[in-house]
């Protein structure tokens, strides 16, 4: 009876065993297909950048424009729909990914907005957004910049903001009635960083704010703001 016991735990454990490797096997391989689809959307923009031929635009129209984030992983085109669920769970070329894509607020009017709101995964294997969490070391934070890459133009952000913040305390906007509400908003957030840069929020014409979620504690997200710094042609 007891040797009877002994081999049916044996046997239960070895399927324990083999769905954990089973899960950890398929979560990798999930993994590598996201990093391999981003790498080739890479490839496309840089061979545009060399023929102009097409653009990212003619391959998936939700396309709006490039982020990099240097000293980081973050190296992504953004996209942006109607509804803030798809890229969740969508790569750039709209298939099913655990990755999702970076995207744009479905609200934002580009053109217009004083502030756009870009949302990424904070995957644990260092993709997609996972790196805006370095931020929140000081020295990485003083030394951070954004770049945005749209049609022909390049925009540089400097970060003057870091925090983390339940989802549910999370207020944010993407336009202003008139400059001293923007100005209010822009001092707020410098009050919520963990760090302080010597930036006046009068000079600031538009920022971007940067979404993902958080491991600090229950449904944390850490949230990076970054001010308009250069337009390059």
């Amino acid at each position: 009876m007891k040797k009877r016991f002994i081999n049916i735990l044996t046997a239960v454990l070895v399927i324990i065993i083999f769905i954990c490797i089973y899960k950890i096997t398929d979560k990798n391989y999930e993994y590598y297909k996201a990093d391999k689809s981003y790498e080739e959307v890479r490839n496309v923009k840089n061979s545009i950048k060399k023929t102009k031929k097409t653009s990212l635009s003619d391959i998936n129209s939700d396309y709006r424009f490039w982020i990099n984030i240097p000293g980081t992983s973050i190296d992504y085109p953004v996209v942006q729909t109607s509804d803030n669920n798809f890229y969740l769970k969508n790569d750039f070329y709209k298939n099913k990914s655990i990755n999702g894509a970076i995207f744009l607020d479905k609200s934002n009017k580009i053109s217009s907005d004083e502030n756009l709101i870009i949302y990424g995964h904070n995957m644990r294997n260092g993709s997609m957004f996972q790196d805006l969490t370095n931020f929140k070391d000081k020295d990485f934070f003083h030394k951070g910049i954004v770049k945005i890459s749209k049609e022909n133009k390049q925009y540089t952000y400097e970060i003057f903001s870091v925090f983390t913040e339940k989802s549910s305390n999370v207020q944010l906007k993407t336009n202003f009635k008139n400059k001293e509400q923007f100005n209010l908003y822009i001092n707020d957030l410098i009050k919520k960083s963990i760090y302080k840069k010597n930036i006046d929020s009068k000079n600031i014409t538009k920022i971007i704010t940067l979404y993902t979620c958080s491991y600090d504690f229950e449904e944390a997200r850490t949230i990076v703001c970054a001010a308009l710094a250069e337009e390059l042609l």
